[in-house]
C-alpha cells in the first residue's frame, strides 16, 4: 500500500463545464457516494484564509476574474490531496477524485499527467449563455460573494473559459468526455451522470 507522500496516480473523474453550468452543485451532491471524494480548486482557494501569504496572492487574482497562476494552483492542490492522505479522508487505493476546476488550461493538464489517472470527464454543457450568467448571479448572491456579481467579472470568467478551460479538453482522448445538458434541472443532469458511473466505478 502506497504511504502519504510517495508518488502515485490518483484516480479522477473530471468536471468540465463554464462557470454557472452547475459543476460545484453536481460535486457536492456526489461527494455524497462512498468511493468519490470531491475537490474543488474554487473552494480550495476562498477557504485559504485571506490575511496569509497564498491568501494574499489567490485575492489579487480571483477579485478580478482571473485564473490563479498554475504554480501556485497545482502546488495548493497537491498539498491538499497530501494533507486528505494524511488525515486518512483519502485512500488512493479505495477513492476516486471528483475535480471540479481543475484542470483550468492545457499547462495545467500536462502538468497533472503524472498526478492524475483520468478514467472519465463529464462536459456539462450551456449553450444559452445568458442563464449562465444569471446562475452565476444567485451563486453570488446565495454565496454573498458579491465581487462575482459584476458584469465584468462575470463576462471575464467566461472569456477565461472559452479562452483557456475549454481548449483542455483537446488534451484527453475523445471517448473519455461524456457530453451532459447542463441547461436542465440539477436533478436530471445528475440522473445522467450516476447512470454513467454505475457503469465505469469498480464495483467494491
Amino acid at each position: 500500500m502506497d504511504l502519504p507522500g510517495e508518488p502515485h496516480k490518483y484516480h479522477a473523474i473530471l468536471l468540465f463545464g463554464m462557470p454557472g453550468s452547475g459543476k460545484g452543485t453536481q460535486g457536492t451532491i456526489l461527494d455524497g457516494l462512498p468511493s468519490l471524494i470531491h475537490v474543488s480548486m474554487g473552494d480550495i482557494f476562498r477557504k485559504t484564509p485571506r490575511h496569509g501569504k497564498f491568501g494574499m496572492e489567490i485575492e489579487k487574482y480571483t477579485s478580478q476574474g482571473l485564473m490563479v497562476p498554475d504554480d501556485l494552483t497545482v502546488r495548493m492542490f497537491q498539498k491538499h490531496l497530501l494533507i486528505m492522505e494524511m488525515q486518512e479522508l483519502l485512500l488512493p487505493n479505495v477513492h476516486t477524485l471528483l475535480l471540479d476546476g481543475l484542470p483550468r488550461n492545457y499547462a495545467q493538464a500536462e502538468r497533472l499527467d503524472d498526478t492524475l489517472n483520468v478514467i472519465q470527464i463529464f462536459h456539462l454543457k450551456i449553450t444559452d449563455l445568458q442563464q449562465a450568467i444569471e446562475r452565476l448571479r444567485a451563486r453570488a448572491l446565495r454565496e454573498n460573494r458579491l465581487d462575482d456579481m459584476s458584469d465584468d467579472v462575470i463576462h471575464r470568467r467566461l472569456q477565461t473559459y472559452y479562452d483557456e478551460t475549454f481548449k483542455t479538453l483537446s488534451f484527453y482522448k475523445s471517448d473519455l468526455i461524456c457530453d451532459i445538458d447542463a441547461s436542465r434541472r440539477a436533478v436530471d443532469v445528475l440522473r445522467d451522470i450516476v447512470n454513467r458511473l454505475a457503469e465505469i466505478l469498480p464495483k467494491r
